[in-house]
């Protein structure tokens, strides 16, 4: 072999393995996404209720994505209704923002990256942890008054006309019961406790015990 040859063929052979070395050091698509990344790109405007259109849908399609299950995911309509809006409310909540609804660069950038998710827990398993709280004598009436209250949804919100809300499955108040019998050192805490159903559950016990059914008085009609 000349000595042109063996140089040529040598150069040949450095490239092929400079190229294969660089496929199997460069990341694919995903990996250089970062794992976990969304698939969702959220735009950069604010989005409150009555808002529409294709930012909307991808507002919910985040939402959706954060852990939402058991039939509680949000239509991808693109309408920024009540359903969205206590979605919004909920995360927030949750990730101890401030629960005003509205999606600004705050809420917008915890979407991003968020503390919590918002997985739901099936009605099933809600009736199951109201059931292991209060005792057998009280327990079905238990179950009747949060489906009253809130559908055993652990993340429901209900905004009242006074501008104070409703929170998770027993619907406490945030500005009364769920100040008295949440735990947590700040408000904020205290909503994230009233958004997991098992704190939630937990505290409502306390609060019958301390003043019977009458906090669930418009759900009285449930009590049976």
């Amino acid at each position: 072999m000349s000595s042109w040859v063996r140089t040529r063929t040598a150069a040949l052979l450095g490239a092929l393995l400079v190229a294969v070395g660089s496929i199997a050091l460069s990341p694919g698509p995903a990996a250089a996404a970062g794992a976990g990344t969304s698939a969702v790109t959220l735009c950069e405007i604010e989005l409150e209720l009555g808002e529409s259109g294709s930012c909307v849908e991808r507002l919910q399609r985040r939402l959706n994505e954060l852990g939402l299950n058991c039939g509680n995911q949000l239509d991808v309509d693109g309408q920024f209704g009540t359903a969205t809006r206590m979605r919004v409310y909920a995360f927030q909540g949750r990730n101890r923002l401030d629960m005003v609804g509205v999606v600004g660069s705050v809420t917008r950038a915890k979407l991003a990256d968020p503390d919590e998710g918002l997985a739901v827990a099936c009605d099933a398993t809600v009736e199951s942890q109201i059931r292991a709280v209060f005792p057998a004598a009280i327990a079905n009436k238990a179950v009747r008054v949060a489906r009253c209250e809130s559908g055993l949804n652990p993340i429901a919100v209900g905004l009242n006309t006074n501008g104070t809300k409703d929170v998770g499955v027993f619907q406490f108040n945030t500005g009364g019961t769920l100040q008295e019998y949440l735990p947590g050192s700040d408000a904020g805490e205290k909503i994230d406790r009233a958004l997991s159903s098992a704190d939630n559950i937990h505290a409502a016990y306390d609060l019958y015990r301390a003043r019977g059914w009458q906090p669930w008085d418009s759900s009285a009609n449930c009590h049976g």
